[in-house]
Parts: structure tokens; C-alpha cells; sequence
């Protein structure tokens, strides 16, 4: 059996190997509208790949798979760093997998996003060291409705809390003499779509806490944003009388959407307090991950960070910058829309990609597609599609990804101005089970859309053809008169917002050569349907210009009477 080498990585970094100036620590800033990652002194777009669990299980397979996903141009590798390996002992840290995690991440210059699996990874605890799940007493278990444990530890085990938190904080402390200098790791996940398979924790202790007060805390907010709640929990709490005291059952009702409120509070107050210590050691941005949110509380894990009880995590977890949807929901574009609020930039950690799990022909690709709507319409700080090294290199994925690459210092510089949007045709659901509580896909096939931009209506027509052709990307007014498209299956016009008639005066064919973004040919003809559009392919009868995915194509605007 392989066993992780010893590493010279810390003691290089506390003897003053790395002698160039030191750049801020990675932080959150705001740019506009939108909220960016600062990194090395710049703003950097998280363009990701999440490896499968145990992907970071031994050096060599680590390894391979960065070997992959840099194939598939990602800049940022997310996994997991976990808590049986780095304290196999009690008391006794053993930090070999992070730091081979991070030395092959240099290795191959890309940056590096901590999964801390600890006492939960989807609802269970089966990444806490052997000792820790040995021992109920000290450490005990969730109980379901009838009293029996679970495979998960409660909430209310205190010496759960102060092991975890003290092995989060010694593992912090060591990230930031090891990296502190070269900012690889970039951002840290406190534990991995926490919840509980059961509606509550009925543990005597959880009863108890149950039929006492609800936090005047939380009181507190709910009564400061009445109002501005998401609309779950504002109407949870409309339907109970609107109290501003009270047991949790007569504020929230007696319900299990009520028992969810009450697990989303134990649940970020215990992982808040544990991100509040890691932060002290080492302020990197924290986030933490939400399994989404479908049907009753106990089919998903009851109180994670989802859309419908993100507020209750705002006020009892302050040190999580970001609560972040791994969507895997087919109405994508609905879903995103209620992670991105004014306190929480769009982060996806984890989203659909294609091979392991077999999707139709109407969802193949949705990674592809989706991550122009991200980055361009919520100015998404992070995607990164889940299993990705299972992808193909040069698939629609890594095509995508590619692109979005090349294009992140103009995509970075236009968030949060008002001067990009994406472009995403979709689809209605196939049932209303499919949905979300609280999320409406749009209803029918949407035949095109208008973007108001710089003083233009660009009119985006979707394509007809096959589900795997349906449209995407982005466009951008980067000067007056002037705009960037980038995307597949579109033909868009331009329209004037004061009547004039358009024409276009230069459609230009762009193309990435050595690092910058350069006209290639000049398009007219049959390529612009006679000067009339921008079509995305250019033609689909050019037998010769056999290019396939997406393009770009900057244009130029005049206006007449």
C-alpha cells in the first residue's frame, strides 16, 4: 500500500524560499454589481473541475487526474482534503494528503480549492476518523423519529464540534505557512452537503432545544428583512403569525419545513463556529455547499445551506461567505437565480457533467451550455462541473471551457457593469416533480429573446434544430457601437432603442492566438446571410469550415435615419 511521502513543502516555505513580493491572501471584492475572487492581486474566474471523492485518495492517482483536468482547461482543481486521514489519531495531525494535494497543484500551475470532509459529507459522517465513529458517547449520533441512532453525528455533540473544529483550525494554520506565500489554495469548503436524512434531530438534547426559544438572533433578522426573505421561509413564518418570539414550533409551526428551519440553525451554527476558527488561523474565503433543496425535509438532508433557508445560514454562520448550490437541476437557470443575491455571489462547485451519469439527449451537454449563463448573466465567481476528468478532451465541455478561458479577462472586466449578458435557451420540464419548492421553470420552448444593451436591442434567435443544438452564450458591449459574441446556434440582430435603423458595419471572425484575442476573417456573404446577421455556425453548408461548438465574432453597429 502506498504511503504519502514525507514533504519538504513546509519547511521551504518557513525558511524563505519564495522571495518574490507577497500578494494579498485570496479575498472576495466587490466589482460593480457583482462580487469577484481576488487572486495574486487580480480577479480571477474559478473555471473548475470537483474530482470524484476519492480522487485525492493517494498522490499518484492525484496526479493523473490534474494531469486530465488541465487537458480539459481547468484552472482550478476542487478536492477534498479529509478528516480520517488527517487525524488518524486522535490529537495527532498528519498533514501528508494536503500537501502533496498542493504540490501537485504547482506542479501543474493550476489553483486549488480544500474540500474539508468532516463531520459530514452528504448527510453522513463516514469521513470522521475510525475513533470518532467508534464512539457514540462521546461523540454520539442523530436520532431518527423513533429514537434509534443514525450514521450521522448530531448536531448537539459538543466534543464533535471541538474535535472538528480543532482539526479544521490546525489544518488552516498549516495552509497558511505552507501557502501563505504563493496563494495555490485559493478557497476552503467547510464540510460537504450537510443536512439530515430525517426531518429533525431527535436526540433528548435536540427535543429539548427544540421546545425551547428560537434565537433572538434569528428573530432578530427575520423581523429587520420581513419582506426580503426568500419567499420558503417568509411565508413559513407568515403562516405561524409572524412572531417575534416563541418556541420553534410556534414561530415556524409544526410542520417538518418548521423542523428544517430548526436544522439549519444547529447546522450553521456549528459549522460557523468551526469556519470562524479556521478564518482566525488563516482568512481565506470560506463557502459551504447545499445538496438542493426537493420535496420534504428527510428525503434531502434537512438544514443545509439551501435556497430555502439561506437566510437562517446568513445570520448563524457569518465567517461562510457563500452558500452554494451543487445544481444538478435540469431548470438550471432557475435555480441559479436564487443562490445570486446581493449577500451571495453565484458559486457552483459541483453541476452536471455528462459521462457518468447518463443523461438524455435533451440534457447532454449541460455543462457546455450552462457556463455562459453563469459567468455572464450572475457573474458567477466559480463552475465547475463534478467528475470532470471523466470527460473527454475535446469534448463539448473542454471546448467550452477553453473558450470561457481565453475569454475571463474580458468576461471578468464587464461583471457587474450592466454591459453583458448570457444567452441560454431552454426547455420546459418533463414533470412538475422534477421542480424545485419554490422555483418555476419557464413553461414551453422559448423561440428568442431581446437583450438591451448600450443603447442596442440585440434580438437572439434560438435554433430549431436537435436538443443538441439549442442556443448559448454570451454577449458583451465592450465600446459604443461595438460588441462581443461568443456562443453556438444563435443568428442575432441588432435593433436601435431610438428607432433608427441598424446596420452592421464590420462582422469579424475572432481568434485566440498567443494569449490575445485577434480578428481572423472578415465575415459577409453567406456567412452573415448577405450582411443581414451574426450566425453561429457561419454557415452550415461550408463543407470546408468543418469547426464545430462555439465561436466569436466581434461586430460593429451604425445607426441611420
Amino acid at each position: 500500500m502506498h504511503r504519502y511521502p514525507a514533504t519538504a513543502l513546509l519547511a521551504a516555505a518557513l525558511c524563505g524560499a519564495f522571495t518574490t513580493a507577497i500578494a494579498k491572501v485570496p479575498h472576495l471584492a466587490q466589482h460593480g454589481t457583482a462580487t469577484q475572487l481576488i487572486v495574486d492581486d487580480k480577479p480571477f474566474l474559478i473555471l473548475g473541475g470537483q474530482v470524484h471523492n476519492s480522487s485525492s485518495g493517494s498522490p499518484e492517482y492525484f496526479d493523473r487526474t490534474v494531469t486530465k483536468l488541465v487537458q480539459l482547461h481547468a484552472n482550478t482543481v476542487l478536492a477534498p482534503v479529509t478528516w480520517e486521514l488527517l487525524e488518524p489519531t486522535e490529537g495527532t495531525y498528519d498533514f501528508a494528503q494536503l500537501d502533496d494535494m498542493v504540490r501537485t497543484a504547482r506542479k501543474h500551475r493550476v489553483k486549488l480549492i480544500v474540500l474539508w470532509f468532516g463531520s459530514w459529507k452528504n448527510g453522513v459522517s463516514q469521513y470522521a476518523p475510525a475513533w470518532v465513529r467508534r464512539d457514540p458517547v462521546r461523540f454520539p449520533r442523530a436520532h431518527d423519529a423513533n429514537g434509534r441512532p443514525m450514521s450521522a453525528l448530531s448536531t448537539f455533540g459538543e466534543n464533535s464540534r471541538t474535535a472538528d473544529k480543532a482539526a479544521f483550525t490546525a489544518l488552516m494554520q498549516h495552509l497558511r505557512a505552507l501557502d501563505e506565500q504563493e496563494n495555490t489554495v485559493i478557497m476552503v469548503q467547510v464540510q460537504n452537503e450537510v443536512g439530515l436524512f430525517e426531518s429533525r434531530d431527535h436526540r433528548p438534547e435536540a427535543n429539548s432545544a427544540f421546545a425551547g426559544p428560537v434565537p433572538q438572533a434569528l428573530l432578530n433578522y427575520l423581523a429587520t428583512n420581513r419582506g426580503r426573505l426568500t419567499p420558503h421561509l417568509e411565508a413559513l413564518w407568515q403562516q405561524n403569525g409572524s412572531k417575534e418570539r416563541g418556541s420553534w414550533t410556534e414561530v415556524f409551526g409544526s410542520t417538518k419545513e418548521g423542523n428544517e428551519v430548526f436544522m439549519a440553525w444547529r447546522y450553521a451554527s456549528y459549522i460557523g463556529d468551526i469556519a470562524a476558527a479556521g478564518k482566525a488561523a488563516y482568512n481565506l474565503p470560506l463557502y459551504a455547499n447545499a445538496w438542493l433543496a426537493s420535496g420534504e425535509p428527510g428525503k434531502f438532508p434537512s438544514g443545509g445551506p439551501n435556497h430555502r433557508v439561506i437566510d437562517v445560514w446568513k445570520v448563524a454562520a457569518p465567517a461562510i461567505s457563500l452558500c452554494a448550490p451543487d445544481l444538478y437541476a435540469d431548470n438550471f437557470k432557475e435555480v441559479a437565480a436564487t443562490y445570486h443575491r446581493p449577500d451571495n455571489p453565484l458559486f457552483i462547485p459541483e453541476t452536471h457533467a455528462d459521462v457518468w451519469y447518463k443523461p438524455s439527449a435533451l440534457l447532454l451537454h449541460q455543462a457546455a451550455r450552462n457556463v455562459f449563463w453563469a459567468v455572464a448573466h450572475h457573474d458567477a465567481v466559480c463552475f465547475a462541473p463534478f467528475g470532470l476528468e471523466g470527460q473527454a478532451v475535446g469534448g463539448p465541455i473542454a471546448t467550452s471551457l477553453k473558450l470561457v478561458s481565453d475569454l475571463s479577462p474580458v468576461i471578468l472586466q464587464f461583471q457587474g457593469t450592466g454591459r453583458m449578458e448570457g444567452i441560454l435557451q431552454t426547455e420546459a420540464p418533463k414533470a412538475a416533480a422534477s421542480q424545485l419548492e419554490g422555483v418555476k421553470e419557464t413553461s414551453g420552448t422559448k423561440s428568442d429573446c431581446d437583450i438591451a444593451l448600450g443603447g442596442y436591442v440585440a434580438h437572439v434567435l434560438y435554433s430549431t434544430a436537435s436538443p443538441d443544438e439549442r442556443a448559448y452564450g454570451l454577449i458583451i458591449n465592450t465600446a459604443p457601437d461595438e460588441f462581443l459574441i461568443a456562443g453556438d446556434g444563435l443568428v442575432v440582430t441588432f435593433s436601435s432603442a431610438t428607432k433608427r435603423e441598424v446596420g452592421f458595419a464590420e462582422i469579424w471572425e475572432q481568434v485566440f492566438v498567443d494569449g490575445a484575442w485577434v480578428n481572423g476573417r472578415r465575415l459577409n456573404g453567406d456567412q452573415t446571410n448577405q450582411g443581414s446577421v451574426v450566425q453561429i455556425p457561419f454557415w452550415r453548408w461550408d463543407n470546408f469550415d468543418t469547426a464545430t461548438g462555439p465561436r466569436v465574432v466581434k461586430v460593429k453597429l451604425f445607426t441611420h435615419d
